[in-house]
């Protein structure tokens, strides 16, 4: 059996609290980076994702490499992952990026899908 590189928690799950390992644990800390808005976290006003602030911006070329640049930030944060490519797509109500990464410490590839919903952001 491996030996556990990285241990944490998650509570995104409800009350009870989950015990999260390794490459469980360096994606949930990806999304929660990206589902936190810049300018949102106490004493760290440049963490975060700026895409919340793109998505109600005309899709065009200079706003889908805005948000690759974001993306290519935030995983760049992280000694974790490499950043293989980026994916993004805009609909009405929603955008969508997908992040092909490479975790370093165990050399597996991992696809990711994150969705921005407009109307989940206009209820906040």
């Amino acid at each position: 059996m491996a030996k556990t590189l990285f241990k944490g928690f998650s509570t995104a799950q409800g009350p009870t609290t989950r015990k999260l390992h390794d490459i469980e644990l360096a994606k949930q800390d990806l999304i929660n980076h990206f589902h936190t808005k810049k300018g949102e976290r106490v004493m760290s006003p440049g963490f975060g994702s700026m895409i919340w602030q793109l998505m109600f911006e005309p899709w065009n070329d200079t706003t889908e490499e805005a948000v690759k640049e974001d993306c290519i930030n935030i995983v760049a944060n992280d000694p974790r992952w490499r950043l293989e490519g980026v994916n993004t797509y805009s609909s009405d109500n929603a955008l969508s990026v997908q992040l092909r990464l490479f975790y370093q410490p165990t050399d597996q590839l991992e696809v990711m899908a994150l969705t921005f919903d407009r109307e989940l952001e206009e209820g906040l």
